[in-house]
């Protein structure tokens, strides 16, 4: 019996050419869509970024940064100025002292408001309260912005014989008068009269009107009108 030999399953294709897959011609569909699609995305992104700029831009312009606008803000609701300086109520241009007078303070002659608040007086001058004459002086008051308002006074500094003749002695701003000691006991003993102002009714109304502590304005040495007795002492 003749043996026979198993066919090899690969004899049939031994004599099939051989064939190389180029893989740029295997798809040249898809090498075409890559490079197309890559071109897209690409210039998609560029007007992403140019539309993102541009729009930033835009906003930049239309508004302002952050502390500016801030600054601006605190600019409108900044207060206005303030060039008024204080004005003095109830004004004089001279002042009558008793010569002699004890703890004579002649910043208590004078009320000078500022925005419904008393701001400080200053008195510039030499006054001589020994010796009998006239002596030129400035009150100023000066507010907190700087505002400065002056006056010029006349402190008349007058004896015993002289306040016969009818001159007032000047009060302050509470009423109450500096006096020489042995006066205030004669006229305490209704044993001498003299002539006074009254209190101011304008400065009156004002210290009311603002609630004015004078509280520290009378000392031991002043004499005020509520202290007059109607009935001599004997």
């Amino acid at each position: 019996m003749e043996r026979q030999t198993p066919k090899n399953e690969n004899t049939e294709f031994k004599d099939l050419p051989d064939v190389k897959i180029d893989p740029e011609k295997e798809a040249p569909s898809q090498k075409h869509f890559s490079k197309k699609t890559g071109i897209i995305i690409g210039l998609f992104l560029v007007l992403i970024v140019l539309f993102g700029a541009g729009y930033f831009m835009l906003q930049s312009r239309q508004q302002p940064a952050k502390p500016q606008e801030k600054e601006t803000q605190e600019e409108i609701k900044k207060e206005p100025e303030d060039t008024t300086p204080p004005t003095f109520v109830g004004m004089q241009d001279r002042i009558v002292v008793e010569l002699n007078a004890l703890d004579v303070d002649l910043t208590k002659y004078f009320l000078a408001i500022d925005e419904n608040k008393q701001v400080k007086v200053q008195v510039t001058g030499d006054v001589n309260l020994a010796a009998e004459g006239e002596y030129p002086v400035i009150v100023s008051a000066t507010d907190e912005a700087g505002n400065k308002a002056e006056h010029n006074v006349t402190v008349q500094v007058v004896s015993e014989n002289t306040m016969s003749t009818g001159i007032e002695f000047s009060c302050y701003i509470d009423g109450s008068i500096p006096l020489e000691a042995g006066t205030k006991q004669r006229l305490m003993a209704n044993v001498i009269y003299f002539y006074y102002q009254d209190q101011n009714p304008e400065i009156q109304q004002k210290i009311n009107e603002l609630q004015i502590d004078i509280s520290q304005y009378p000392t031991q040495t002043t004499w005020h009108p509520s202290m007059q007795q109607t009935t001599p002492v004997v």
